[in-house]
């Protein structure tokens, strides 16, 4: 149940972040410095999203912990974003980056504990 919750989780990241590149032509109407942040924010919740797809098809610790460092520090700063823009979308990725963090969490204990059982 937890690998599907991954799943979709990782999905739902990969659909924000393509979502959030486009939406910088909304967002702006020309190409300035902040506009190519917001752009790049939108290009490292994608690298996030890849990592924990990363961490869904490796079968070792290595991916399950990057992705799970990744989503640590995107769920920080998600948090950091909440407390000075309580936006809904925001609220969103704290959330699904607080999934994504306990997901990740759980699939590097079992790989430690399934390394562990074949040691």
């Amino acid at each position: 149940m937890l690998a599907r919750i991954h799943w979709i989780g990782t999905w739902a990241a990969l659909l924000l972040a393509v979502g959030h590149i486009f939406m910088t032509t909304r967002m702006y109407a020309d190409l300035t410095v902040p506009a190519l942040w917001f752009a790049g924010t939108g290009l490292g919740v994608f690298a996030v999203g890849l990592l924990n797809l990363l961490a869904l098809r490796t079968p070792t610790g290595l991916g399950r912990g990057l992705a799970l460092a990744a989503n640590v520090m995107t769920t920080v700063l998600m948090a950091l974003l909440y407390s000075l823009h309580p936006a809904g979308q925001v609220l969103f990725g704290l959330v699904l980056f607080a999934l994504l963090t306990l997901c990740a969490l759980a699939g590097l204990a079992g790989a430690r504990s399934g390394a562990k059982a074949g040691a």
